[in-house]
This record gives structure tokens, sequence and C-alpha cells, in this order.
């Protein structure tokens, strides 16, 4: 998610938000991005709709997600480049899958992503922590709107507009909706 432009040039907000395939990222992002006028890439959507376009690239990350891998960062840095100028989730994404015709989302494979969201991007939220890169960690527990509440909560001021409710200063960079 990356904010609108800042009074201050020189501080800028980019959130990245965090959690296992089911979590709901995406209805979160998309709830965001309309709230607090931000602009939400989801590397999901794209890679989805590079397979459904058929192009090399996209057979390409077709078979690594249909094997329920993770499509390596060079091949979604192409994808993307050429585009800008456990139980519960796993049951989750199966009704997902049905609802909204998700080929990549079979049992098997979300198996396998889950395993590798705990084995590799997990360990990327860790890293940034480490560094001392301020976090916010949003409990993603519960109904879509219990969740977007702790969000608002969390949320900078400075997005949320004033008098709402959120903290105040830069540099508050990320969320995780795990």
């Amino acid at each position: 998610m990356v904010g609108p432009p800042p009074q201050d040039t020189a501080t800028r907000l980019i959130g990245i938000i965090f959690g296992p395939p089911g979590s709901g990222k995406g209805t979160q992002a998309a709830r965001m991005e309309a709230e607090f006028k931000l602009k939400h890439l989801s590397t999901g959507e794209i890679l989805r709709a590079e397979v459904a376009r058929g192009t090399p690239i996209g057979k390409e990350a077709g078979r690594i997600m249909a094997a329920g891998d993770l499509v390596p960062d060079k091949l979604i840095v192409d994808i993307v480049r050429g585009r800008l100028p456990e139980a519960d989730l796993i049951e989750r994404l199966l009704r997902r899958a049905e609802v909204e015709g998700r080929a990549d989302d079979t049992r098997q494979a979300i198996t396998e992503r889950m395993h590798e969201y705990h084995k590799l991007t997990e360990a990327v939220l860790d890293h940034y922590a480490r560094q001392g890169v301020a976090l916010e960690r949003i409990d993603g527990t519960g109904t879509p709107d219990q969740v977007f509440d702790r969000i608002r909560k969390a949320v900078p001021s400075s997005l949320a507009g004033e008098g709402a409710p959120g903290r105040k200063g830069p540099g508050r960079v990320g969320a995780d909706a795990s």
C-alpha cells in the first residue's frame, strides 16, 4: 500500500500487508485503499491475470503456482515491471476457489503455500523488525469488520485524517494480518 504524497516530501509511507494465504490480506487492502486513498498492488492478482492471458511468463508462473510453490522474486518483478508506468485458512481458500473459480487453490497447493509462507515470508517480517522498522501487528482473526476496526486504530493519523483514530508520527511502515 502506498499513501498519498505527504506535505513533507522527506517522508513517505509504504505499507506491506503480511499474512498467510486466506488471512484476508486482499479484503483488508481493498478497504484500506478506499478509506485511506491508497494504491493497492496485489502480486497474486497480477500473477493470476498474467496466467489467464497465457503469456510465456504467465505460463511459467502458472506451473509454479499449481505446484503450490511461491513464484520467485525475479519472475514477480518481471511481471510487475511490465504492468507499472492453518486448517481454517485452507477451508476458506477452498471456498474462495469454488466461488471465484481459482484453479491455483487446490488443497495440495494451499498446503504447500502455507508451508512456504511460514518458511520464507515470515522471515521477511522478522528481518524488518530486527532492522528497527516500525511495524504494526494486527490480529487478523474475526470478521472482516472486526479486523478493519483494528487496522483503523493502528493507521497513522496522517492517513486517517484529522481527528481520526490512529497514531501520529512518521515511519509507521507495516501491518501483519496473520
